[in-house]
C-alpha cells in the first residue's frame, strides 16, 4: 500500500501549523488504521535545522515512517493552465499522485494547473487556490484537497469559502496558491495568465 505525506513548514528551528497537521495525521489513521495509535508529530519531528526555511517531508503508513528535511525555496509560478476531471480523488494526502501527474502533464506551457471538477474550481497541482475580487479571498468550497494552510486562513477569517466555476475565474483580480510552504500573497498569479 501506498504511504501517506505531510509537508511541514519549518522555519528557524520551528516546525509551523504542527496542531492542523496532527489533526490530518489523525484523521488518516482513522480512515485507513483505526487499529493503531496515530503519530505524535510531536515525538516524530525532531532535529530541525536551527537557520533557514525547509520542508520536512514525513513519509509514513501504520507501522512506520521516515522524516528528511529540504532547504525550502518558493518556486517561480506565473501561469496556470485549466485542466478538467470529473472523477480525481485525492481527499488524503499520499504518494499515489499518478491522477494529479496526469493532469499536470496537461499544462502546455503554463508553470501550473487548475483543476475543475464537474465545472468547479478546486486545486493546484501542489497547492489550494485562494481567488482575490479586489476586497476579499475566496477559495473553493469543495477542494481536492483540505489543505493545511487552507484550515488554518480560514480558521482566522483570513479567507472565505464559495463555489467557483470556471465560468467565474474572469471575474476576479488575481489567485494566489497556498499549502503548509506557501502563505496568502506569496504566489499570485493574475487571471489573466490563466489559460482556459
Amino acid at each position: 500500500m501506498y504511504q501517506f505525506i505531510e509537508s511541514i513548514c519549518c522555519l528557524e528551528g520551528e516546525a509551523k501549523l504542527l496542531r492542523q497537521h496532527q489533526a490530518r495525521v489523525d484523521s488518516t489513521f482513522a480512515n485507513f488504521f483505526p487499529q493503531n495509535s496515530p503519530l505524535d508529530l510531536n515525538s516524530t519531528v525532531q532535529n530541525i535545522p536551527s537557520k533557514g526555511k525547509y520542508k520536512c517531508r514525513l513519509l509514513y503508513d501504520a507501522v512506520s515512517f521516515s522524516v528528511e528535511y529540504q532547504p525550502y525555496k518558493t518556486s517561480d509560478i506565473s501561469s496556470l493552465q485549466v485542466v478538467h476531471d470529473n472523477h480525481i480523488d485525492y481527499k488524503f494526502k499520499s504518494t499515489n499522485r499518478s491522477p494529479l501527474d496526469s493532469l499536470y502533464e496537461q499544462r502546455s506551457e503554463a508553470d501550473d494547473i487548475i483543476i475543475i471538477r464537474n465545472g468547479l474550481v478546486t486545486d493546484s497541482y501542489y497547492a489550494n487556490l485562494a481567488f482575490f475580487d479586489g476586497t476579499e479571498w475566496w477559495t473553493p468550497e469543495s477542494p481536492l484537497l483540505e489543505g493545511i494552510k487552507r484550515a488554518f486562513l480560514l480558521d482566522k477569517n483570513r479567507i472565505k469559502t464559495k463555489n467557483i466555476y470556471e465560468k467565474d475565474l474572469s471575474s476576479f483580480i488575481k489567485v494566489s496558491l497556498i499549502n503548509a510552504m506557501l502563505d496568502l500573497g506569496e504566489v499570485e498569479i493574475p487571471v489573466d495568465r490563466i489559460t482556459p
